[in-house]
């Protein structure tokens, strides 16, 4: 795959299968109300983007693969926009709710209703909808927002060669995600620039310097 070139349809054939696997194992454990298998569920794929926007980002890719998981799963949603097996990533931290910012839940059926369910490393964490508040469907993060956390299988969409984010600590970061698997999508120019460009620290240290 050239560094400028779309991903054809055998490009992305693994990545498709994987996220529809994802998909398939959050929906069933949503349906069933099974709020730690569907926590699980969260941690069998994921499709990491140096990027936010651009061909190479968390906007295109989530899209994506949110439509994948719809071929199999068509989404109903209700007035709030939210439906059942919505992948949900807490985006500023919650401290009523007990959520904190990079949190990942899902929307599962319960007793009364459709709720959403965090894991934090222990019994998952139920919170009614309507009290959600900074919270977005994730069928992709970037890799930064990844930190700390650690799944099955990761795809990681590489940035271009020529990208200020295709640094040797964003590769590392991506890939040490894995626990099994890990599947790059990109040119090989891309990978070289990467392993060959440590990130640039802007620690402040030289200006001090200079002005003593």
């Amino acid at each position: 795959m050239a560094d400028d070139a779309e991903p054809t349809p055998a490009d992305l054939a693994g990545v498709r299968a994987d996220v529809r696997a994802g998909g398939d194992a959050l929906h069933a454990a949503a349906v069933r109300g099974d709020a730690a298998a569907a926590v699980q569920a969260l941690e069998q794929h994921r499709l990491l983007c140096a990027h936010r926007l651009g061909p190479r980002g968390v906007q295109r890719w989530g899209q994506l693969a949110a439509a994948w998981v719809a071929l199999d799963h068509p989404v109903t949603r209700r007035p709030d926009g939210r439906y059942l097996g919505e992948p949900l990533l807490v985006m500023a931290n919650d401290y009523d709710a007990g959520l904190y910012n990079g949190d990942t839940g899902v929307v599962v059926d319960g007793p009364d209703g459709l709720v959403a369910v965090f894991g934090r490393g222990g019994t998952p964490i139920r919170v009614p909808l309507v009290r959600l508040a900074d919270v977005r469907s994730v069928h992709a993060m970037t890799v930064h927002r990844s930190q700390g956390s650690q799944f099955e299988r990761v795809t990681v969409v590489l940035p271009p060669a020529g990208s200020p984010l295709g640094t040797r600590q964003t590769l590392y970061t991506a890939v040490t995600r894995a626990r099994s698997h890990v599947r790059l999508v990109g040119s090989p120019e891309a990978v070289v620039a990467a392993t060959q460009h440590p990130a640039a620290r802007a620690t402040g240290l030289r200006a001090r310097l200079d002005r003593a």
